[in-house]
């Protein structure tokens, strides 16, 4: 959105994520990325953990129902996708 606002009339005042010139390398330019990264890392793990309960909660209760079983794989699937999020949000670039 930086990128469209930077021609709108009066484009001095709008705060950029970026300091410095524009074709100079800040030190701590890329540490609003590091935080995203990491932040959306805790997330997905947050949620993988969520998941794998509903997951188990689903089998527990499944008592030889199929539904449940369907439930506990969907569960698991999801769970293991957001958990391999989780592992690429923390792998250092």
């Amino acid at each position: 959105m930086l990128y469209q606002l930077s021609y709108a009339p009066g484009s001095r005042r709008i705060v950029s994520a970026r300091s410095g010139r524009p074709g100079s390398r800040s030190v701590d330019e890329d540490y609003p990325a590091r935080v995203q990264r990491r932040a959306l890392g805790i997330l997905f793990a947050g949620l993988a953990v969520v998941l794998a309960g509903i997951a188990a909660a689903a089998l527990i209760g499944a008592g030889g129902s199929a539904k449940g079983w369907v439930v506990a794989v969907a569960a698991l699937a999801i769970a293991g996708w957001l958990a391999s999020l989780a592992a690429s949000a923390f792998r250092r670039r």
